[in-house]
């Protein structure tokens, strides 16, 4: 694969799972692309289906997937994961557009902790 630009639209999440014991979990989305390469969306104030149309931009060389995260912000302590997934980035590498809705899941369950909606774009 050659290097190029990977653009990914966090659109949406929908159903997220609460963490929080008083009020909703605070949201925000970090993509990874790989150790070096990591961005992340605005914090959405107890909103479990939270509204982001938030976009970013990547630079790639060969990486084949993309893991999305989703996490709660905390004011005390540390944020807390409330799941996660990776994906292929061989779909959006071949059309060059993807549009897709995710299952996140939490590390040790398979239980589906909510979706994350993203378009991805990709030109060389």
């Amino acid at each position: 694969m050659t290097k190029g630009s990977l653009k990914v639209i966090v659109v949406e999440a929908k159903k997220l799972s609460d963490l929080d014991l008083i009020g909703k979990s605070d949201p925000y989305v970090k993509l990874v692309l790989d150790e070096n390469k990591s961005q992340q969306t605005t914090i959405k104030k107890s909103d479990l289906s939270p509204k982001y149309n938030e976009e970013f931009d990547f630079t790639t060389d060969g990486q084949k997937e993309l893991k999305v995260e989703v996490w709660d912000r905390n004011t005390i302590g540390s944020d807390e994961i409330i799941g996660s997934e990776v994906i292929p980035l061989n779909t959006v590498y071949t059309k060059g557009y993807h549009d897709v809705w995710i299952k996140i899941k939490a590390k040790n369950d398979k239980r589906n902790h909510g979706e994350v909606h993203l378009i991805l774009e990709y030109a060389v």
